[in-house]
């Protein structure tokens, strides 16, 4: 028999025919409206543009008392003024040149132009963030009722180093530097610089802000696979994807992905051609763990695909399986789906096909 091997762009193409009865739509969302959340801002940001240099001493024990725990983090592992090969009086003098490095100024003017407020509270910017925030908190209780639940989020710039995370007891904290676009060009503070990159930089928007958050949330409670195959870790992703638009119903399905629309519909459209790539190049039990990074990372578009695909494309196949595993087990909770490791037992449990 002869084999015919296809151009992988015809192989997308070719394969779009294929298709299946998963239903992508889901339950409708849950009302959650008796749910509370109280969620205290802190603007960590305006504190520090504001410092007191004069005494620094007196300012960073006021800061400490203010911020609490956040300080000695932000303070540590963010601007690390607190090293342990540092005196006080070093650290002292490291604070002050950052505070008065060039770029310093140059986020703090962006932070303070997009987010600012002459009262020195939120701001209206920031209680919009908040209150899409909030809403999306609600549905996290109502769907992980025994998760803990943050009650402060603090916001922060740096010199973008770091967009969210999580500190002391389960607290939020976000770097408002990373949702300045899409009017502010991020490749203007450095071309080179990767973090600065298209495909990472158009999820650098204020409708990103809960997603980012939530994100995090999500891995601190349940943290992704340590080891293991391709298929466990682009179903972890793929169950990630899965509850995050059930805490964002509200968000167009391109922004919970961070991918473009064009990218979104790339991927609705093509989810049988990856699943046959996949199958083709032997990949979904793959243990290589750079081949792994390279198919479920961020990246311009999916290894082995067409340059139209965004990268981790292999994910949102992650979430189909998982969708059809719900189908198949609706009395699984979302909880006790986040707490499944074994891929290959979603996969097999989903019955899954693609289409």
């Amino acid at each position: 028999m002869m084999k015919v091997s296809l151009p992988l762009p015809l192989l997308f193409v070719c394969l779009l025919g294929w298709s299946s009865c998963t239903d992508d739509d889901g339950p409708p969302p849950p009302d959650v409206s008796d749910i509370t959340v109280n969620l205290t801002v802190l603007r960590f940001d305006r504190a520090l543009a504001e410092l007191d240099t004069t005494d620094l001493t007196t300012s960073l024990a006021e800061l400490d008392r203010q911020y609490g725990s956040f300080t000695d983090v932000f303070f540590t592992h963010l601007v690390p003024v607190r090293r342990g090969d540092f005196s006080p009086a070093e650290g002292r003098r490291v604070l002050r040149a950052y505070l008065d490095y060039p770029l310093t100024h140059f986020v703090d003017s962006l932070v303070a132009q997009n987010y600012g407020d002459a009262t020195g509270g939120a701001g209206p910017q920031v209680q919009d963030l908040v209150e899409q925030l909030t809403t999306s908190l609600r549905y996290y209780r109502h769907y992980f009722p025994a998760a803990p639940l943050p009650d402060t989020l603090v916001t922060y710039a740096t010199h973008f180093e770091l967009a969210a995370f999580l500190y002391g007891d389960g607290q939020l904290a976000a770097g408002l530097d990373f949702f300045l676009g899409p009017a502010f060009d991020y490749s203007q503070v450095d071309p080179n610089e990767p973090i600065f990159s298209d495909y990472l930089a158009q999820s650098y928007t204020p409708e990103h802000f809960a997603g980012k958050l939530l994100r995090v949330l999500l891995e601190d409670r349940f943290p992704p696979p340590r080891s293991g195959r391709l298929i466990d870790y682009l179903v972890y992703e793929g169950k990630k994807l899965y509850v995050l638009e059930r805490l964002l119903p509200e968000v167009p399905r391109h922004v919970v992905y961070e991918v473009t629309e064009p990218e979104m519909t790339w991927l609705e459209d093509n989810e049988t051609p990856i699943y046959a790539y996949l199958q083709r190049e032997d990949e979904l039990y793959s243990t290589d763990v750079n081949k792994i990074r390279k198919y479920t990372g961020p990246a311009p578009y999916s290894v082995g695909m067409p340059q139209e695909s965004p990268g981790g494309a292999v994910n949102f196949l992650g979430r189909q399986i998982v969708a059809s595993y719900v189908v198949q087990h609706p009395e699984v909770t979302l909880a006790e789906l986040m707490g499944m490791g074994d891929g290959q037992e979603i996969l097999r449990g989903a019955r899954y096909k693609p289409r």
